[in-house]
Formats: structure tokens, sequence, C-alpha cells
């Protein structure tokens, strides 16, 4: 005896809907660069805002800045007293992020934006 019929319906619907999302391409990836060089933004940044937001900052907030400076942020963890880590990828092909750098620097929300690297204590 098989599966129920509303479970194998379930099924071959899951399945129709994952292949077309598969299947779908960006559409405004420019044909004249390669696939890797799209989307080459990904780096962590710490964020210090403007006022200050507690151990972490509201979803809402974030997605405001985020939309505002055409960047994804998302929260990585607090690195101190203000300030804050997050993922950060933008559709630009600029592997340094500077770019998305500059447009959330522009935010007056944000009071200052950095790569997340190694720093060494100074003698």
């Amino acid at each position: 005896m098989g599966p129920p019929r509303k479970s194998r319906r379930a099924t071959l619907l899951g399945s129709v809907v994952l292949t077309a999302y598969a299947c779908a391409a960006p559409v405004d990836q420019p044909a004249n660069l390669p696939a890797d060089r799209v989307n080459a933004c990904h780096t962590r940044v710490v964020i210090t805002f403007a006022e200050s937001l507690g151990e972490r900052p509201a979803d809402d907030f974030v997605m405001e800045i985020s939309r505002a400076a055409n960047v994804m942020l998302v929260f990585v963890r607090a690195a101190g007293a203000g300030l804050y880590v997050f993922q950060l990828d933008a559709d630009d092909t600029d592997e340094s992020c500077s770019l998305a750098l500059a447009r959330l620097r522009r935010d007056e929300r944000v009071r200052s934006v950095d790569l997340d690297q190694r720093r060494h204590v100074l003698e």
C-alpha cells in the first residue's frame, strides 16, 4: 500500500516548486562579467551606530540601514559596548567592498564601519 494521495500531491508540488526555484536565473546579472565576479562583496564588518542600541540592534533597524545602503547585513555578534559584527554582502563586483562600505558610511545612523580584521596591539 503506497502513501496517501494527499501526501503524494504535496511531495509532487514541493518538487515542482523547488525545481522552478533552482532553475530561475538572476535577471540583472551583466552578461560580460564572469559569474564569480558578480556579488563579489562578502566580508565581516564592525559597525558602531550613532545611537546606543544595547546588546543587539533591532532587526527592523538593521533592515532599514541595509535597504538604504543597498547591502545585506546579518548580525553575527556583539564585539563590545556599542560594537557589532555583521556579515556584509552586496551586489557589487568590488571584492574589497569599498563601495558598500562607502554607502554605509554615508548613513547618518552609522557612526563608523570597518572591516573586521585581526588587530594587533601596538607597542
